[in-house]
């Protein structure tokens, strides 16, 4: 009968288990790298469109668009990164990788435009103030034009929160209480906040990108294809959320 080595631990079957968060958190990590990167290097090495064009001014919609969808995907890879650590329903978890992989990979093309263009990746004035004005701010020196939460369209879901309430950075993002919140949370109650608090940005998201999309509005082509192509995905993303979330008998979160 053999004995275990003095000053060493049985081996038990729960170590791996004990390991896989961690492991997936590295891997979320890692794709998030992954992505921006190679948004980076695309955008670097292709000669596209935007190639000898003058760059946007800085109170464009194309900047403005490039800066806040940019914050506004960084807290989506987020929930995603949490959900594939978290979560426990693999349904949800696969839903999660594919936004973390494809929100990564356009922050990776925003910011490079950003670069290129000599523009800050944050927005220094009123988020979403850019869509106050039409195609006219492409070159004018305007200031940014003012847009409360309360402008927004509200969704299907609920109404404008009520006063005093803490309000996001932009609409459809999660307060920075419903983060702690989500990032403290263990086993199924995880994939069903997932589920809610991404199809809340998911909607809130819309408003910029439709209106980058907009050729009045934006004149790069390149920033209207891909602000159409994530409303083309959001869109067919929300319709797969909605479902699951019925399927689990929950209710979606009221717009912010």
């Amino acid at each position: 009968m053999s004995e275990t080595p003095e000053g060493t631990e049985p081996t038990t079957g729960s170590a791996p288990s004990r390991r896989r968060p961690a492991i997936l958190a590295l891997a979320a990590v890692a794709v998030l790298l992954v992505g921006v990167g190679l948004g980076l290097l695309i955008q670097a090495s292709l000669a596209d469109d935007s190639s000898g064009e003058d760059s946007p001014a800085a109170n464009s919609a194309a900047v403005g668009f490039a800066q806040d969808m940019t914050r506004h995907h960084e807290q989506g890879v987020e929930m995603a990164a949490i959900e594939l650590e978290h979560g426990t329903d693999p349904q949800v978890r696969s839903m999660a990788f594919d936004i973390l992989t494809a929100q990564s990979n356009e922050i990776g093309q925003m910011q490079s435009w950003l670069t290129r263009w000599g523009q800050p990746v944050t927005n220094p004035g009123e988020a979403m103030g850019w869509m106050g004005h039409g195609s006219s701010t492409e070159t004018s020196g305007d200031d940014h034009g003012d847009m409360d939460h309360g402008d927004m369209d509200q969704g299907d879901h609920g109404s404008t929160p009520a006063a005093g309430a803490e309000l996001p950075a932009m609409p459809g993002m999660a307060t920075s209480a419903e983060m702690e919140r989500f990032r403290a949370m263990r086993g199924p109650e995880v994939d069903t906040t997932f589920l809610q608090l991404m199809l809340r940005h998911h909607e809130g998201g819309l408003h910029m990108m439709e209106y980058a999309a907009n050729p009045a509005n934006v004149s790069q082509p390149y920033v209207r294809d891909l602000a159409s192509a994530m409303e083309r995905t959001q869109d067919k993303e929300i319709g797969i959320i909605e479902a699951m979330l019925a399927e689990r008998n929950a209710q979606p979160l009221p717009m912010n």
